[in-house]
């Protein structure tokens, strides 16, 4: 049960369940009354039988009805099949015609009228309080028509009533939860293939809108996965676009802003002094201005749509930071800071243009907060395992306080003592593209516990890792 829904393999158990339970107690009542109906008639065999030994020693003392001595002839007889079943008790009563009686109890005369029936018969009555089974059953004997009335107490049925009860209550008790173990285990087989999909899409990352696999699946769920794998086109689709709009914004915005502040210094350069200062407070709120753009604009482009539109690729951290250093170079001498580069091999997959925008962050932000005479080192490679790649901006400036580095990581955030001109957004750009490679981004001091150090680890790319490095160094 998830937030309270019921799973789709409850409501199947719960929709069977009841029908079966019906199935089965109409199945177990209907095992009862057949089970007791075959009893019932074995019993009126017997008691049959009874009567019709009693009819047969009629028979044979026929002559003993003028001595008198039929009726002890049958209470032996009487006797001698009572200890044959000893359970119940048998009585009995011969009537003749003209209300005749040849022998047996005379309490069965209220118990049953025989004279009123022609053919063999059975019913239930009371004699004394106590149920018994009756027949009654004519018979022509030499001493003419005699009806012969045959009662036995019903001990010996309710017993085996019982007996069927018990025996037809378990085996459908046992048959009930055998079959709801079977529906149990053939709803459960039968839902694996959708358990193995939503685990799937469970274990997916945010930004992985590949299609689902359509093999292997039960052809109730093919539609499903084919409107999801559509669905996920059109977010592509849409990520996409939106990608293409930004990086056109990024261009568009940087060309005019650009000309507008060359178009300021030309201006300032003839001003006079008033209107020089002024111009040179509109120039530094454009180049505020223009920074912030850009980094808005390429943090909305790292963000998780970004992942899903853009091509990961193998890359090389060296190959970034070569390049790096050659942009970086000129702004590093321009603010007189010792610039260095350690670049060892270690390949990626990820975004090239989003690891370039993490790096030049990092770089740019070490610049800024960095005194002139400084030295600031930037390297690459692998760590001692040789599963993770390791990027390190390393700067012997005035660091971050260890409780303030939660907090650069937060959007516009800047530390009350941070050089002017930053926007906020650099680190936060930073965390941002770390993210979305998979990666983790951590803030440390610099070495010899001086300065800052910015340490970003991403996985290594999937593939054979001395083959990699084989790679970077040209062989």
């Amino acid at each position: 049960m998830i937030n309270g829904s019921l799973t789709l393999r409850t409501r199947l158990l719960r929709r069977l369940l009841w029908p079966l339970l019906l199935l089965l107690v109409l199945g177990g009542g209907f095992d009862y009354w057949r089970g007791m109906m075959r009893a019932r008639q074995e019993q009126d065999l017997a008691l049959q039988r009874v009567a019709i030994a009693l009819a047969s020693r009629l028979d044979v003392d026929a002559d003993d009805v003028l001595d008198a001595d039929l009726g002890a002839h049958l209470d032996r007889t009487m006797l001698a099949m009572q200890h044959a079943s000893s359970e119940d008790r048998l009585s009995f009563l011969v009537r003749g015609s003209g209300d005749l009686l040849l022998g047996g109890d005379l309490g069965l005369k209220k118990v049953a009228d025989p004279l009123s029936i022609a053919d063999a018969s059975f019913f239930d009555r009371r004699l004394d309080g106590v149920p018994v089974r009756v027949i009654t059953y004519p018979h022509v004997s030499p001493v003419g028509k005699v009806w012969l009335v045959v009662a036995e107490t019903t001990h010996r049925r309710e017993r085996q009533a019982r007996q069927v009860l018990v025996e037809t209550l378990g085996s459908n008790l046992m048959l009930m939860a055998m079959t709801l173990w079977l529906v149990r285990s053939g709803v459960v087989g039968a839902m694996q293939p959708l358990t193995r999909l939503g685990s799937s899409v469970a274990a997916r990352s945010p930004d992985d809108v590949s299609p689902l696999p359509v093999k292997r699946l039960p052809g109730e769920l093919v539609p499903l996965v084919h409107a999801i794998n559509r669905l996920m086109a059109h977010l592509k689709s849409a990520a996409t676009q939106q990608q293409n709009f930004l990086s056109a914004a990024a261009h568009q915005l940087r060309t005019p802003l650009a000309g507008v502040q060359t178009q300021i210094e030309l201006a300032a350069r003839g001003a006079e002094d008033t209107q020089r200062q002024r111009l040179e407070k509109v120039q530094g709120a454009l180049r505020r201005m223009t920074h912030t753009t850009h980094q808005m604009l390429a943090l909305a482009r790292s963000g998780p749509q970004a992942t899903q539109a853009a091509q990961f690729e193998r890359i090389d951290l060296r190959q970034l930071l070569e390049d790096a250093a050659s942009e970086w170079l000129d702004a590093a001498l321009a603010a007189q800071v010792d610039l260095g580069f350690d670049a060892q091999p270690a390949w990626v997959q990820g975004s090239p243009w989003m690891l370039r925008e993490l790096l030049n962050n990092l770089i740019a932000n070490a610049l800024r907060h960095t005194a002139a005479g400084s030295r600031i080192t930037v390297s690459s490679g692998l760590d001692d395992a040789g599963t993770t790649a390791l990027l390190l901006v390393d700067d012997d400036g005035p660091g971050i306080p260890e409780a303030l580095r939660g907090r650069v990581l937060e959007r516009f955030y800047q530390a009350p003592d941070a050089a002017r001109g930053g926007s906020g957004l650099g680190l936060s750009i930073v965390q941002e593209v770390t993210s979305r490679h998979r990666g983790t981004l951590s803030l440390q001091d610099g070495p010899g516990g001086r300065g800052l150090r910015v340490r970003v680890q991403l996985p290594v790319a999937p593939r054979d890792i001395a083959g990699a490095i084989g790679e970077g160094n040209g062989r």
